[in-house]
């Protein structure tokens, strides 16, 4: 009988110890037979989660038309369009949609899709009709003038977690307690840790918490080497932007927020992405950036407005109705407008969205 992915990492735990956040968060998720992202659909209305293209075209169609305008201020040349984890394949439907009214754009442009989950992709086979590639890895991104969309990407690449105790930091552990159960451990750090957090200098509230992420730092680093010289890196996600404190991890199985501990491998486990260490990152890369701005300034300036009233000019009454609900919840501060915020990174000004001009 196989094992669940519960006693497995139980098991893991008894035989080399407690293990760290990001490993905990990895194995759940990205487990190659039992992790969360890569044995079932996870998005949509019937599942765990939704996301903007799920809710709306308006979305996607907007996010064409930046490509759009982009391409022709950069004077119409061969562009790769890459998303990092396109879930059902709605923005990139939505992109060859709006492509098809414009036949030499349709004709200069190449789209590719890294996704890991089996079902999605099966997903995006069926709604995307065009012959797009893949990507199998993100050191190996096609060549030419890449324009990348990472819409609720990076929310899900594990994180570390560190917290202030009185005195110094400690990195939180996953161990087992004695009835057997996942529980959260503190775990001193070396000097040599504590150095690289760059976090000494400065005294801290006890139990401050807070988090970082080197696997999302080595994708960020790989993706700005492919746009260094043209294209961009366009993010849409849930966001901190003054720093990386705080403790924003969470759990979420059935439209229900649950422990990061409920059933690994059927519980989706995200955290808040730290916007000012991308900026930093950015930085040294030599990567201009625009942004943050949240998710409804961006679309209103975008002309999500304009778009919202020509949609209704025929829709039905019943029609009516759920592109109203659509539109807010895309835009009230409530719902996503002002909790996901959109971040921009290219070297060339020609390409950034007009809203965030």
């Amino acid at each position: 009988m196989n094992k669940s992915l519960e006693d497995y990492i139980k098991e893991k735990i008894k035989i080399g110890g407690p293990i760290n956040i990001e490993t905990f968060m990895s194995i759940s998720l990205n487990d190659k037979s039992r992790g969360y992202y890569i044995k079932s659909p996870v998005i949509g209305r019937d599942n765990d989660f939704i996301t903007a293209p799920e809710i709306s075209q308006m979305f996607g169609e907007l996010i064409a038309i930046w490509l759009l305008d982009a391409w022709d201020k950069i004077g119409k040349p061969k562009i790769n369009i890459i998303e990092l984890g396109p879930g059902n394949g709605l923005v990139m439907q939505d992109i060859v949609r709006v492509a098809k009214n414009f036949p030499v754009f349709l004709r200069n442009i190449s789209l590719w899709l890294y996704e890991i989950n089996e079902e999605l992709s099966k997903k995006q086979e069926e709604n995307i009709e065009y012959n797009f590639k893949r990507i199998e890895s993100l050191e190996k991104l096609p060549t030419g003038i890449n324009f990348i969309i990472a819409n609720e990407f990076f929310d899900a690449i594990p994180i570390r977690q560190y917290i202030f105790d009185t005195d110094s930091w400690y990195e939180r552990l996953v161990d087992i307690n004695t009835d057997g159960e996942f529980c959260i451990i503190n775990k001193n750090l070396t000097s040599k840790e504590l150095n690289s957090m760059g976090l000494l200098e400065n005294s801290y509230q006890p139990n401050s918490i807070y988090e970082t992420s080197p696997e999302q730092d080595k994708i960020l680093k790989l993706l700005f080497k492919n746009i260094y010289i043209n294209g961009g890196l366009l993010i849409f996600d849930y966001a901190k932007i003054i720093d990386g404190f705080g403790d924003t991890l969470q759990a979420l199985s059935s439209h229900q927020k649950r422990s990061i501990f409920y059933n690994p491998g059927e519980t989706d486990i995200t955290a808040h992405v730290d916007y000012s260490r991308f900026i930093d990152i950015a930085k040294k890369s030599e990567i201009s950036f625009y942004g943050p701005l949240a998710q409804n300034f961006f679309l209103e300036g975008m002309g999500i407005q304009n778009r919202y009233e020509r949609l209704k000019e025929n829709a039905t009454d019943k029609q009516k109705e759920i592109l109203y609900r659509q539109f807010h919840r895309l835009m009230d501060n409530d719902k996503m407008g002002s909790l996901f915020k959109a971040l921009y990174f290219s070297n060339n000004k020609l390409t950034v969205p007009v809203s965030m001009i």
